[in-house]
């Protein structure tokens, strides 16, 4: 059993914030001290190490409320609704950042911008010796595997999502 002060401390968390989570029931004391102190016991604790992982991947408060709350299969499918999310976000920061490299580009600077695309890493796997079948055998390969982890691969070389539906579609309907 520990105070609020240390329990924050253990987590590298300040007292405020664990204050926040109890005000808007993500966190409550088990008990309290006679002299009126928040006591935390290890369950406590345990949840207080759950919230952190959740905020650590970048939910809201109130989705690990959610999670918190709800049993596992539920869970899964916000986590996979979180999961998307990212995607989304990452894939349009991908965007931004080839269109600052053609900016820059543009701008005549002498140091050149360099964004790995699919052009770029189709001439990458041909330098390792690849065949075109070597390539179509390793996008079967990690379609069977990863198929999101292939999805979000593939949004990360620029590749716009039409071509990556006709990219999967193809690989999947062998």
């Amino acid at each position: 059993m520990i105070t609020v002060g240390k329990l924050a401390k253990r987590f590298g968390l300040s007292r405020s914030t664990l204050l926040y989570y109890e005000r808007i029931g993500l966190l409550s004391p088990s008990a309290r001290s006679a002299s009126g102190y928040r006591i935390y016991n290890k369950e406590d604790g345990i949840r207080l190490r759950k919230i952190k992982t959740y905020r650590n991947a970048g939910l809201s408060l109130e989705a690990i409320g959610n999670l918190l709350d709800q049993a596992g299969a539920q869970n899964a499918g916000l986590l996979r609704l979180r999961l998307a999310e990212l995607d989304q976000q990452i894939s349009q920061l991908r965007q931004q950042q080839i269109s600052i490299g053609q900016l820059i580009s543009g701008l005549g600077d002498v140091e050149p911008v360099k964004i790995m695309n699919k052009a770029d890493w189709i001439k990458l796997l041909r330098r390792a010796g690849m065949s075109e079948e070597d390539m179509h055998q390793w996008h079967v390969e990690f379609e069977a595997s990863s198929p999101e982890a292939h999805h979000s691969f593939l949004g990360w070389l620029g590749i716009p999502e039409q071509e990556i539906a006709l990219i999967r579609v193809a690989i999947n309907s062998e």
